[in-house]
């Protein structure tokens, strides 16, 4: 019982750590027997260029195993940001004939599809299948590759996809100071100084949370109840204030209902559509938000002062008007 007991800790805590690592999100495709096959991964990476290999781990369990072990050549497809859909369809529960009903997806005869618009198609030769649990790790040589430059990856990180754009930008003006004045711009636009002060708060947001328990809390889901906050309920608009796709945010609040910290409600007034609430579990989740965040705003008048804390309240308070049009020889 002990040694159960301790195996189910140290699968638990693989897990968490697994999803603290951001992974690139790939569909792995083959065609056998006339039959088209594709799944969804992020197991997977190089091994050799001496031959070209890759490694890809496969549930023994997915049709696309048994199309593999058969022989049939393996086709894997790197994806860029804007394909979670084509994710979201590999990933599961569509029949596999509808899951190249999405994506610009090159089929031929006795060969794996493989995805045109992808940022990268490779097409490998299975050498070494290793089987290990519920799993099998498969080598292949690459016989054929094609890829893009100007695309931007699709990732994946603790439950959801990742965007590393925006993340990206809130980091590097979080590290402006430290980096120098980059042609002018780390230092003197209010616009980096509010991005900064965002920083601020939201890291000593995420880093109270997380010493309260709520160890699962993404900057993404964050957002999501910033919104609810705000009387923003409807799917549709959340993807659009977020500024991703519906598909994301529908995964998104799949995966946060599963953990019990959104309801998903039909509307009372649209049986079609449907509402986001918060949950008990999330109700205390933000309340202890609240108190994080007004503890925060009391440690920042301790260092600048209430008089500006007031002052900058008021400034950001105030109606600043429409967003002007600036002309082109006025920029």
């Amino acid at each position: 019982m002990t040694n159960q007991t301790s195996r189910d800790a140290i699968v638990d805590g693989l897990k968490g750590a697994l999803r603290s690592l951001v992974r690139p999100v790939a569909v792995v495709t083959a065609e056998h027997e006339g039959a088209r096959y594709a799944m969804a991964a992020t197991a997977f990476c190089e091994v050799s260029m001496a031959p070209p290999s890759m490694l890809i781990c496969i549930d023994r369990n997915n049709a696309t195993y048994a199309a593999v072990a058969g022989g049939a050549q393996i086709g894997l497809n790197l994806l860029a940001d804007s394909q979670e859909e084509i994710s979201n369809r590999c990933g599961g529960g569509v029949p596999q004939d509808s899951k190249f009903d999405v994506g610009d997806w090159l089929i031929e005869d006795g060969m794996p599809p493989r995805l045109a618009d992808s940022i990268a198609a490779m097409v490998l030769n299975p050498v070494q299948i290793v089987d290990q649990g519920t799993h099998a790790v498969v080598i292949g040589e690459v016989v054929d590759v094609h890829y893009r430059t100007n695309l931007g990856p699709l990732a994946y990180h603790n439950g959801g996809y990742l965007f590393p754009l925006a993340e990206a930008a809130l980091q590097l003006v979080a590290q402006a100071r430290n980096l120098g004045n980059a042609g002018g711009m780390s230092e003197g636009y209010m616009m980096m100084d509010l991005m900064r002060a965002f920083h601020w708060f939201d890291e000593g947001l995420q880093s109270a949370l997380n010493a309260r328990g709520w160890q699962s809390i993404t900057r993404a889901q964050s957002m999501v109840f910033a919104n609810i906050s705000l009387g923003i309920r409807r799917p549709a608009d959340l993807a659009r204030n977020l500024g991703i796709s519906r598909q994301a945010v529908s995964k998104m609040l799949r995966d946060m209902a599963t953990q019990g910290l959104v309801k998903i409600e039909s509307d009372p007034k649209d049986r079609r559509a449907q509402l986001v609430n918060f949950s008990e579990k999330s109700s205390r989740l933000r309340a202890d938000a609240i108190a994080i965040l007004e503890t925060l705003e009391a440690r920042l008048a301790e260092t600048v002062g209430s008089e500006n804390i007031e002052t900058m309240r008021k400034t950001l308070e105030r109606d600043w008007g429409e967003v002007p049009a600036i002309p082109l020889d006025d920029a």
